[in-house]
């Protein structure tokens, strides 16, 4: 196939209306064709049709941008592309689509205020006035999709495609919607959320599927086609919040995971290891702007050393980098970022790619649940009051992972159908509000295999209740806590005491013990004097803690083939390194022995794999803000019969100590990335 091996791409990103004569009056493929190719760029996604929904080919389905006079630019770019050797993927942009919103009225999505998107100006939230959004539930909206879809792939010969935003951006009360739950359950819809309520919960799992649904239909009217092409959906919006309706699903109707972000490299290299588990081949493809930070800053560039990072992290999780340029509104481009900038950081990053791929090896996954993106805290609001930006789904198992890698303990981030096989040592439910009937059986399969499980906050099944032998009954008035350790908890609480105990600025959920066997108590809840939030207190800047309970805030229990631990809340969001530190020793108590060790700082992430036979490990300066500042002297064992270590690409032998089953390897300057393979 094609995209084995194929790691350099790039998109021009080019929403340009029509409505001034200037706008793509400078196009020239031919100049573009050439910084691609000069770049050394594998694979091209070239826009066939972008959000305002004109065509930048000759169509009889929709609208053609009148400010082309009839040029086929996509069909060019496809031609002069093939002649370079590079691959081309088509974009296509689905529900943000201007053109359909503005020609199609009964078409165009509806929020519960019963406006429609380009009703709006200045807001967040796509409600800017600017976007055309319409409702993938519509019957005849489905049709233009498919017809369109079965017209470029009809004319033109391209070898991937890229299907841009199935997401809802708000929750949609269209007639379409409403029918269409009225039809399956016989029920309005709901209009205050519930999470305490099964039906809301079934709500939003079958938005997750209605899309999933739309997804399906759109890969089948290019695989009718084309059934070689390779689907990408849009799937960034796999860490925004249940009403986006995305869902680790989508990936059934895509060949390969894809999308764009725009954060720093924490977010990256989770959102990389989510992608590498999920993604249904390999090499994902991970995008993200040559602007900096995103493209609204359409004239400032990231540094080299910044997307140089961008390049080789995606690159050893075995991912595809994927350039997301701005042109012009006049359609030219700048040259210099292909002949100079990508040009220099590809000619190092080939380098590298002989030797990604393979399995990787980590200690512990963190579940990104994907159909539990919600806060409880929601509940009791009217539905347009629903989160529009990712939340304490996201933020706790962020807050995990940077942990993780602060601690040097090789992770993975998984999705829902990899727990059942994971083997990982401890699996992190990091704030999880809901696990479905298949999740927990998965769950349940896994702690058969002798896994132990760490969790933070909600235990979102009955069935995780009960094995870990308690019931919730529900949470916290005070939205600020305490932990207060006991004895058994001290080998976690280290540093905390009944007087000083760890801080938990939000609520905790509160349990009953129903069965005792082989249960052991680390924390129990602690209050402060008086209820936060009423005007009344007993230290005016604080809230110290002064009702001690006997209600468990953590437990240990011990099962049959493992261990699960238990924090009433995600302390993993923690703010005090003393904190963080507690949920690092429950992690590294239930880990045992680990897969290597490593004194690096903690932005500095060791990544183990095996491909062919042979150890790799890559070591990668993650520093969130330029300039990069090298580090020296970083030191790494790994239980190991390999005597040798040594530097890719050149080939120079590391300072290396073996012994008692195990090598310690000295790096002696770090800049950026260093990959090495071990060998006798």
């Amino acid at each position: 196939m094609w995209t084995d091996g194929n790691y350099r791409r790039n998109l021009m990103d080019m929403h340009i209306a029509d409505d001034n004569p200037v706008y793509l009056s400078h196009l020239n493929t031919e100049e573009y064709v050439d910084a691609l190719k000069d770049a050394g760029i594998q694979a091209a996604m070239v826009k066939a049709k972008p959000h305002t929904g004109l065509c930048y080919y000759p169509t009889r389905i929709g609208e053609m941008h009148k400010n082309l006079k009839g040029y086929d630019f996509f069909g060019d770019m496809v031609q002069k592309c093939h002649e370079k050797g590079i691959k081309v993927v088509a974009y296509y942009s689905q529900i943000f689509d201007n053109w359909a919103y503005e020609h199609h009225l009964s078409w165009r999505m509806v929020c519960a205020d019963g406006k429609c998107f380009r009703e709006y100006r200045n807001l967040s939230n796509f409600r800017t006035g600017r976007y055309g959004i319409v409702c993938p539930n519509n019957p005849e909206y489905r049709e233009y999709v498919r017809e369109s879809l079965q017209e470029l792939c009809q004319n033109y010969e391209f070898d991937g495609i890229f299907l841009d935003m199935p997401f809802w951006p708000d929750i949609c009360f269209c007639p379409s919607c409403r029918e269409r739950y009225f039809k399956e359950t016989g029920k309005e819809l709901p209009r205050m959320i519930d999470w305490n309520n099964p039906d809301f919960l079934e709500y939003a799992y079958r938005r997750d599927q209605w899309m999933t649904d739309f997804a399906k239909a759109s890969t089948q009217a290019v695989k009718e086609i084309r059934p070689n092409v390779i689907v990408e959906h849009q799937f960034s919006r796999i860490t925004m919040p249940w009403s986006d309706g995305v869902s680790e699903e989508l990936m059934d109707a895509s060949d390969v995971a894809s999308g764009d972000y725009y954060g720093g490299f924490l977010q990256q290299t989770f959102i990389n290891k989510y992608y590498q588990n999920v993604s249904p081949r390999l090499p994902f493809v991970y995008h993200t702007s040559r602007c900096d930070p995103e493209l609204t800053y359409h004239t400032t560039t990231k540094t080299r050393d910044e997307l140089f990072l961008h390049v080789i992290t995606a690159l050893v999780h075995n991912g595809a980098f994927l350039l997301v340029d701005a042109i012009n509104p006049d359609g030219s481009i700048v040259p210099d970022v292909y002949h100079r900038t990508m040009k220099e950081i590809y000619q190092k990053t080939s380098q590298y790619e002989p030797y990604v791929g393979g399995k990787m090896i980590h200690d512990v996954s963190i579940w990104l649940a994907s159909h539990a993106k919600y806060s409880p805290d929601e509940t009791g609001k009217e539905i347009s009051e629903h989160l529009h930006e990712p939340g304490v789904y996201l933020d706790a198992p962020v807050s995990a992972a940077s942990i993780l890698r602060a601690e040097n303990i090789p992770f993975s981030v998984i999705g829902s159908r990899n727990i059942a096989d994971d083997p990982s040592k401890v699996l992190i439910l990091s704030h999880v509000s809901h696990i479905r009937a298949e999740e927990m059986d998965a769950i349940e399969r896994y702690l058969l295999r002798g896994g132990n499980l760490l969790i933070s906050g909600p235990i979102g099944s009955k069935r995780l209740q009960k094995l870990l032998g308690v019931r919730v009954t529900g949470r916290t008035e005070h939205t600020f806590t305490y932990m207060s350790p006991t004895e058994a908890g001290m080998q976690y609480f280290e540093g905390f005491s009944h007087l000083a105990p760890l801080t938990v600025p939000m609520r905790q959920t509160t349990v009953e013990i129903e069965n005792p066997t082989d249960l052991t108590i680390l924390a129990k809840l602690t209050l402060p004097y008086t209820m936060t939030g009423t005007g009344r207190f007993a230290a005016i800047h604080s809230n110290p803690p002064g009702i001690y309970t006997d209600h468990p805030a953590a437990i240990e229990k011990k099962l049959e083939h493992g261990r699960i631990i238990w924090t009433a809340a995600p302390i993993e969001l923690s703010k005090p390194y003393m904190s963080r530190l507690v949920f690092f020793r429950m992690v590294k108590k239930l880990a045992g022995s680990l897969s290597l060790e490593s004194d690096a700082p903690k932005y500095v992430e060791t990544l183990h794999w095996i491909k062919e036979g042979k150890d790799y490990l890559a070591v990668i300066n993650e520093q969130e803000e330029p300039p990069v500042v090298p580090v020296d002297h970083i030191h790494i064992t790994i239980p190991t019969a390999y005597v040798k270590a040594v530097s890719l690409p050149e080939g120079e032998e590391l300072p290396c100590e073996a012994s008692d089953g195990k090598m310690t390897i000295t790096i002696p300057h770090l800049e950026i990335v260093k990959m090495i393979r071990l060998q006798n």
